[in-house]
């Protein structure tokens, strides 16, 4: 599921530095940056020039190193082209590297190193040298290179001495002043590495580390480098070793070279023409070439038996990038976005972009950048629904000034764009933490987090949804920015927040009502999960790094964090050798009732001895799902106590079955529903051999919610409202809505038929995340009523709703303005004066209908009137009538303001007491201008209103209710004296008597 990047602010400018040694013999734009990559693992970011390479350090960003070419080795080698690193690859790949390779190249990365090719074909292999591991940059800087779930007890996990010599120390030029002494910053002048922070609150700086930038050795080729990609394998003789490998393509093959301390060992070569891009997808090495304007050819590599195996795609325009997005290879063009399946070799999911790319690429498996031709960032879901955009809302809005973007890089809500005038900027992001649908009798929240110790929280739980325009922020109780948060889950109550920081291994649990914290330190917590409000699921990796599921129950207040054990209710301990890939809970809609056998404990007896299923626990490994059913009393004040935790069922899985692509599960009925690589699949099934897939739903790309017996999904550009037993029996949703550009769902509110969205409002001074909130009651009604559902069946579902007579108004309204048939619509709209269960005493129920016609009279135009009055089968003066009957003084001071109002031409016809010729001989029906000049010429009819509307306005207790019916009489007042000047009538004169 798309997990959502957001911008916190707008971008930081800033500018690189100039040349140091000015190539005066050549005209060279050397602070035109053409590219840069990151290099996570030791906190460095690279930045290429023409003829430089600028190395900075990431967190906090600043210039730590730099190569700049001379005159003779541009002469001799070209300028520079492209950059690409040398990558530990994090899965095994076809012919190329082993399962264990990939797994030991996790710990052991080697030498950090990357290459830049030049014009002329040689390739310039730097090294930069660093006392640093990737498990040190996770510790000191948070940044999450590490996956704690990985980290086992045969690896050795060292971390490197923090002497000062470790740490960067720079002199002012001509001074012996010190600006930045064992990292940290000495001065905060302004101006000065201007993203050090200069936050008072955040007291903790990071240490900026020294390191050495060194070209290696340069390799030059006989024939032109289209490609070049660098990777890390382990050396044959010693597997304890990493060294580099690069796969270089040229117009004739794909070549590899094997190097061992940047001397070449060995090469192999696969046959392949017209190759331009290589890259990696689901285990396989792939190069994309281009036959003609009308396809292009992926291109399966088989290294181990030289093999190729080729599939043709017909699309036309310029292949921008190419890169692995959740099993499938994303292939970007300037006008459309292709996911193709490497496994299936087919396409599965495509789409164009409302704009015309320049650059495209991931942020993450969930979240797109793309900036178009006219240099706006768009963030961008993989089915194509933007979230941000950086353009102007709109024409009259001045567009904020762009930079011609060439690249970008993004680490950890860190992003960095460069441009082609030696310009960069710096964004700071919001990120998702995702919520699981583990309570299915509350809605989900929606979080946020950022670098700054932020995190923002919405929920429509326990306020009006149209009021609730604002998100819970909360900051985190340190000083210190370095924090991993791998983890944040909200529970179904809103009353307590857990909090997992992974560099630091501490477990914090939050009172959101009280603002009270508690920390619980030394814990390796790979996932979690509220039970409920007050239990939490946690899966563990313990001291002798075996993988345990425990619960804990943590209480509102008083927490003893010395010992978090004693909180511990229920452990379930899984073998080392069985790798857990997933833990779900799901809290039942409905509880059901057990029957026992036997009494479990005599506390049962003070709450009835009632056990209930109100929960359950899925963990699902690599060979098997295991459901534990919870059972729990539930005490008087509603509070779920958990007794037991039952395993119920295990279920094996089959062998094909990649169980690690769940992200969502849930059993149904006899079978489990669950999210799989965006597709929703039933299967009714005890063990492998019975194990049979039906696909409900495809290319979905998010789960909204989870509520009762109802989800809610976003697919494609659609947001989707089933049933459980609609979607279980693949009927077609209730209700299907298409997304809106500045309108992204994040939660739902069945109850008043509300989603709630996200926009961001972007500007050069400012960036606002806004919440909007939609009713869809008018369009699961119109969707019921197209479905030929009784209108009754309707009225008892939705009837109760508070904006039920809104829907049906906007309804009527929409279909009178389409000249489509009103007898359902009617039917419901009648079915207001009697809901049903009503005893129809209050004028409200009795009324309603006058209330929708009333409105809706208000909203169309007079030349539908008659197809409203003939469905209605009513004039004019009978809906006069009934406001009269029910004393509906309101109601009747709108009927009258259409009426009065409605045709300039009225007020000269009424006075001179005719009707046009041409109109005396048709049917008043088809005119009803004639039915509504009667009913204000019926004297005795006008006095009635009037004198309504006067009772109402002297009993009224509400002054503004007052000063309605106040103004409709005095509006009566005006229209009795403009029809009759000469008083031949009395009206006017009768009209103030009886306002004395």
């Amino acid at each position: 599921m798309s997990k959502h990047i957001w911008p916190l602010s707008p971008p930081q400018k800033a500018r690189i530095n100039e040349c140091v040694h000015e190539l005066t013999d050549r005209e060279i734009k050397n602070d035109d940056i053409l590219q840069t990559i990151s290099l996570p693992q030791v906190n460095v970011l690279i930045l290429m020039t023409p003829a430089r390479v600028l190395v900075y350090n990431m967190k906090p960003l600043a210039l730590v190193a730099s190569h700049e070419r001379s005159s003779e080795s541009i002469s001799e080698f070209g300028l520079n082209r492209s950059i690409t690193p040398s990558t530990a690859l994090d899965r095994d790949v076809n012919g190329l590297l082993s399962q264990q390779e990939s797994y030991s190249l996790i710990w052991n990365q080697g030498k950090v190193v990357f290459y830049v090719v030049t014009e002329r074909n040689f390739i310039l292999s730097y090294q930069i040298l660093k006392s640093s591991t990737n498990l040190t940059t996770f510790k000191e800087y948070g940044i999450p290179v590490i996956d704690v779930g990985k980290i086992r007890e045969d690896i050795d996990h060292d971390f490197d001495d923090t002497l000062d010599n470790d740490t960067l120390t720079v002199f002012e030029r001509n001074k012996a002043s010190r600006i930045i002494q064992n990292g940290y910053t000495v001065t905060k002048d302004k101006g000065f590495l201007q993203f050090l922070s200069v936050n008072q609150d955040n007291i903790n700086e990071l240490p900026v580390k020294k390191l050495e930038l060194r070209l290696k050795v340069v390799l030059k080729f006989d024939y032109q480098i289209i490609d070049l990609f660098g990777f890390k394998r382990l050396l044959e003789g010693n597997k304890s070793k990493a060294e580099e490998s690069l796969l270089v393509l040229f117009p004739h093959g794909l070549q590899l070279l094997s190097l061992e301390e940047f001397k070449l060992k060995k090469t192999s070569l696969v046959e392949l023409t017209n190759g331009k891009e290589i890259c990696f997808n689901a285990g396989h090495l792939i190069v994309i070439s281009k036959e003609s304007e009308e396809d292009i050819s992926i291109n399966v590599i088989d290294f181990s038996n030289k093999k190729v195996k080729s599939n043709r795609l017909e699309v036309r325009g310029t292949l921008l990038s190419c890169f692995e997005l959740r099993k499938r290879l994303a292939l970007i063009f300037e006008d459309r976005i292709i996911y193709f399946n490497t496994t299936t070799n087919q396409v599965d999911y495509s789409y164009d972009p409302p704009f015309r790319i320049k650059l495209g690429g991931k942020l993450s498996d969930e979240m797109l950048l793309m900036i178009s031709t006219a240099n706006s960032v768009h963030f961008v879901t993989p089915l194509g629904n933007s979230l941000f955009s950086s353009s102007a809302d709109s024409d009259l809005e001045k567009p904020p000034t762009t930079l011609e973007y060439s690249d970008f890089a993004y680490v950890d809500k860190f992003l960095v764009l460069v441009s082609h005038s030696g310009n960069y900027e710096v964004w700071n992001l919001w990120e998702e933490a995702k919520q699981t649908f583990s309570d299915s009798r509350s809605p989900v929240s929606y979080v946020l987090h950022n670098n700054n110790n932020d995190v923002a929280i919405y929920s429509p739980l326990g306020s009006s949804p149209v009021r609730n325009d604002s998100m819970q922020m909360v900051k985190l109780p340190t000083k210190t920015i370095n924090n991993c948060v791998s983890q944040i889950k909200v529970n179904s109550n809103l009353k307590m927040m857990a909090v997992y920081v992974s560099n630091k291994n501490i477990l914090l649990i939050h009172n959101l009502e009280t603002n009270a914290w508690y920390d619980f330190n030394d814990l390796t917590i790979i996932d979690m999960h509220w039970l409920c409000s007050s239990y939490l699921l946690c899966q563990i990796k313990t001291e002798d790094w075996a993988t345990s599921v425990q619960c804990f129950r943590f209480h509102l207040q008083g927490l003893d964090t010395s010992d978090i054990s004693k909180y511990r209710v229920w452990e379930y301990e899984i073998p080392t050798s069985v790798p857990v890939l997933k833990v779900k809970v799901n809290v039942s809609s409905k509880y059901r009732l057990l029957k026992l056998k036997s009494r479990e404990s005599p506390e049962l007896e003070k709450y009835g001895e009632k056990f209930y299923r109100t929960a359950e626990i899925i963990i699902v490994t690599e060979n098997h799902i295991s459901i534990f059913a919870v059972l729990s009393i539930i005490h008087p004040s509603g509070v779920n106590i958990i007794k037991k935790f039952h395993e119920q069922a295990k279920i094996e899985l089959p062998a094909a079955f990649s169980a690690d692509s769940i992200e969502w599960i849930t059993s149904f009925k006899d079978g489990l529903i669950y999210l799989y690589d965006d597709k929703i699949i039933k299967t009714a099934t005890t063990d492998a051999q019975n194990w049979r897939e039906d696909i409900l739903l495809r290319d979905v790309e998010r789960i909204i919610d989870v509520v009762f017996d109802e989800i809610y999904f976003v697919c494609k550009t659609q947001e989707l409202f089933y049933k459980m037993d609609d979607l279980w029996e693949g009927k077609p949703p209730m209700l299907s809505i298409p997304l809106e550009d500045d309108f992204y769902p994040i939660s739902v509110t069945s109850e008043t038929t509300t989603t709630h969205g996200l926009n961001c409002l972007y500007h050069e001074d400012y960036v606002k995340l806004v919440l909007k909130h939609k009713i869809y009651l008018d369009q699961i009604i119109a969707a019921k009523m197209d479905q030929n559902v009784d209108p009754k069946d309707i009225m008892a579902e939705f009837g109760s709703i508070r904006h039920y007579k809104f829907a049906l108004e906007k309804i009527l309204s929409l279909k009178i303005l389409a000249s489509e048939p009103l007898n359902q619509i009617v039917e419901l709209v009648k079915l207001c004066d009697a809901p049903l269960g009503s005893d129809m005493t209050t004028h409200n129920n009795q009324n309603g209908s006058l209330e929708i016609i009333s409105n809706c009279l208000r909203k169309i135009e007079i030349k539908h009137w008659n197809q409203l009055f003939t469905s209605l089968k009513m004039t004019p003066r009978d809906l006069l009538a009934r406001c009269l009957e029910g004393n509906e003084a309101k109601i009747l001071g709108v009927l009258l303001l259409v009426f009065l109002n409605y045709d300039a031409e009225l007020v000269e016809d009424l006075r001179n007491d005719e009707i046009p010729e041409e109109e005396e001989g048709q049917n008043n029906s088809e005119f009803p201008d004639s039915s509504v000049v009667d009913l204000i010429r019926d004297q005795e009819m006008m006095l009635r209103v009037l004198r309504l509307l006067v009772t109402s306005g002297a009993n009224a207790t509400d002054s503004t209710k007052a000063a309605d019916s106040w103004d409709m009489c005095f509006q009566l007042m005006r229209l009795l004296k403009e029809l009759d000047k000469e008083n031949n009538t009395h009206l006017v004169q009768q009209a103030l008597d009886m306002l004395q």
